[in-house]
């Protein structure tokens, strides 16, 4: 249930035992950033004393009015609404172990994102939880406060072998559908942490090009794309393994304002041959038709 899954967050974003300050604000006096490390360790400190203590309404005060707390299988929740709805409940006064390497980047003036490990002990009966976090801290009217938590299972596979699987996506394609030709060239950059694409669709004099760069996204743990269209139009989507298909959520900024949402799915029946779906796609909450393409890749030359 939501509501502790949300306690369980609570205990990686307690105590900050590690720092370390970015370049741009090395030019900040020393007693200042001492005075901010110590703020921000003391809001972890007080803040896990209140979800110790279970008392809603003093766990929902370290949270700004718009923050959001995600579980590890990607559920969102307002969290200032989410206590408000669950009222006083007692955790039980459950131990939690901390991460005593969790590390907080100043990344500016009021602004510090922490990163670590955590683990907590079963929750009224449910599983013992174990993971990653990042958590962004902003400062609130003088007060730290927290504005995002992420956490992700521990049973992360490594950054490099995530990006390994999409090599089966480089090299030169291109198919037709519904008098559309479309190209797609992919290649990793130099240091091999892009894939990078461009996308060209074009039908009778129109043309359509879009660049794409898919990579690991280090805040969130997870393999991300963004692309920019020649019109004017922008899109970001997370990718995910599901099988021998790769499924992206995509979400594109069309160039009049309007917001479009589809699932993009990659099917590979042979390592030459790639079928791509676009499917439930929706402009501005609206049903758009589904798209489909056979893609063939080109000979090396």
């Amino acid at each position: 249930m939501v509501q502790y899954s949300l306690l369980r967050a609570c205990i990686g974003v307690s105590l900050c035992l590690a720092f370390s300050v970015v370049r741009d604000l090395y030019a900040q006096s020393a007693p200042s950033r001492a005075q901010d490390e110590s703020a921000v360790r003391q809001a972890g400190k007080d803040y896990l004393a209140a979800v110790e203590k279970g008392d809603a309404k003093m766990v929902a005060d370290f949270w700004t009015a718009d923050g959001t707390f995600t579980d590890e299988v990607g559920h969102t929740a307002k969290v200032r609404d989410l206590l408000e709805k669950s009222g006083d409940q007692s955790s039980g006064g459950a131990k939690r172990s901390i991460d005593a390497n969790a590390k907080i980047r100043l990344v500016a003036d009021g602004v510090a994102i922490e990163e670590g490990e955590f683990q907590s002990v079963a929750i009224d009966g449910a599983a013992p939880a174990k993971g990653h976090y990042t958590a962004i801290w902003v400062r609130d009217n003088g007060r730290w406060k927290l504005d995002d938590v992420h956490e992700s299972p521990a049973e992360q596979t490594s950054t490099a072998a995530s990006l390994a699987s999409l090599n089966v996506l480089a090299g030169e394609w291109s198919g037709e559908t519904n008098k559309i030709a479309i190209r797609v060239s992919s290649k990793w950059d130099a240091n091999k942490k892009f894939l990078q694409r461009e996308i060209t669709m074009t039908g009778g004099k129109a043309a359509l090009v879009g660049k794409q760069e898919i990579g690991w996204d280090p805040l969130t743990h997870e393999i991300r794309s963004w692309m920019f269209s020649d019109d004017g139009s922008y899109s970001e989507g997370l990718w995910s393994m599901e099988g021998n298909l790769w499924m992206v959520l995509a979400t594109r900024v069309l160039p009049d304002g309007r917001i479009s949402k589809a699932t993009q799915v990659y099917k590979f029946p042979d390592k030459n041959t790639v079928v791509w779906k676009s499917i439930r796609g929706t402009i501005d909450g609206q049903p758009t038709d589904d798209f489909e393409v056979v893609l063939k890749r080109s000979a090396a030359k």
